[in-house]
């Protein structure tokens, strides 16, 4: 490593420490390479979630075993006044509610913008199970839960939001 390497790594870590002095409650210490980031389950997500479950569901020729797009998650969705929605969905896979497409049967690989429900996005859309409100995540990958257990209808009421109303098949 030479000498100009190790002051960009220097500097790359002095602003990481600010960070995570001025956000103590969004950035973390990791014990690995990068920082930690807390991310919140929040309404948008969960809307997401039960569009995406709302696919599954009801549209015809889907099968629940197979992964798709965005642009097949939301395609009835206006994409300008809802963008919040859509945005960051893939953060559902930080709480196993969505799952990527996986590309190769021994290594972590996975096809890009391909995903597909998983049995507890299925639980927690149905209300059946709870789900921690925050994950950690480093590197994009979560690597640990903070076990304040949620309910879906619980993270929508935060936002005035009504369960029954967004599950409606008309919605």
């Amino acid at each position: 490593m030479n000498i100009q390497e190790t002051n960009d790594l220097s500097e790359l870590k002095q602003v990481q420490d600010k960070l995570i002095e001025q956000n103590p409650q969004k950035y973390t210490r990791g014990t690995g390479y990068g920082i930690e980031k807390k991310i919140r389950l929040n309404s948008d997500l969960c809307v997401s979630l039960i569009w995406i479950y709302k696919f599954y569901r009801h549209s015809e020729f889907v099968d629940i075993e197979n992964y798709y797009t965005k642009k097949d998650f939301f395609f009835d969705l206006g994409t300008s006044e809802h963008k919040s929605i859509i945005k960051n969905y893939t953060q559902l896979r930080h709480w196993d509610l969505i799952a990527p497409m996986p590309t190769h049967p021994t290594e972590i690989k996975h096809k890009r913008g391909w995903y597909g429900i998983t049995d507890y996005g299925i639980k927690f859309c149905q209300r059946e199970l709870a789900m921690p409100k925050y994950a950690i995540i480093q590197n994009n990958m979560a690597i640990k839960h903070i076990t304040i257990p949620v309910m879906i209808d619980d993270v929508l009421r935060d936002s005035n939001l009504v369960y029954d109303d967004l599950i409606n098949i008309n919605n």
